[in-house]
């Protein structure tokens, strides 16, 4: 089993009366959330999907499968909570989880939270954001800066609860000792720069004191969306 430190925060931020996001550490499995809806819906959306992936009896053998199957489970419990509650109705949330075992990380992804590996000198990022400016910056129609401010940047092509099939990205990862993970919802990375998260990576040896130094900087700079950081660091 992977040897790994991990820590882990989430803030309503500076703008938003609840907090929708949400994290997940289980043993080796990680996850961030980041739900959408109103009266409170996605905070119970986000709930949801951490709390069914929480629960999933993984088969290690076959860990993508098993993390789709997971997801997928997830996907019906928010459309069924949904349906049962017309307060619920639209809720959805993003989920980018990843199982850590034999180095390396498989990951299952919907939406527009990120994982990001950090080799300790790049920042690489694992996962593709579902969305409408991330299409466009992809297509060449905007540019990454522009995408920051774009008014649709919160508009997702996918997440989870919003539909009874959804498609999920799922990769592996290879892993080195001395990597470090980073989950993080668009409330952190829309505020920090990749350069500013690889050297706070470098900075804080000890992977909560790099999360909550991550989550304070995003407050700092006006915090206008819920804020997680999850950094799992490999490795004694």
């Amino acid at each position: 089993m992977t040897v790994m430190r991990v820590g882990a925060i989430t803030h309503v931020g500076q703008v938003r009366k609840v907090n929708q996001d949400g994290y997940l550490i289980r043993d080796s499995l990680l996850a961030v959330a980041d739900g959408m809806g109103g009266h409170q819906a996605g905070e119970v959306a986000s709930s949801l999907a951490l709390k069914v992936i929480a629960e999933w009896p993984f088969d290690r053998d076959n860990p993508l499968p098993s993390l789709q199957e997971a997801a997928a489970h997830a996907n019906l419990r928010i459309l069924r909570l949904a349906e049962e509650n017309q307060e619920l109705a639209g809720m959805g949330t993003t989920l980018s989880a990843a199982l850590v075992m034999d180095k390396k990380a498989y990951i299952a992804h919907i939406g527009d939270s990120r994982i990001y590996r950090w080799d300790g000198k790049k920042l690489h990022q694992l996962t593709e954001d579902h969305s409408i400016v991330a299409e466009l910056v992809r297509s060449g129609a905007l540019s990454e800066r522009e995408a920051l401010v774009h008014p649709h940047r919160n508009v997702l092509t996918r997440s989870l609860g919003t539909a009874p099939q959804v498609f999920f990205d799922l990769k592996e990862e290879n892993l080195d000792d001395g990597d470090i993970l980073v989950l993080c919802t668009d409330g952190l990375y829309s505020l920090i720069t990749e350069d500013e998260l690889g050297n706070i990576l470098t900075s804080y040896a000890d992977p909560q004191q790099a999360a909550e130094r991550l989550v304070e900087l995003a407050n700092e700079r006006g915090g206008h969306d819920n804020i997680t950081a999850l950094v799992a660091a490999m490795g004694e």
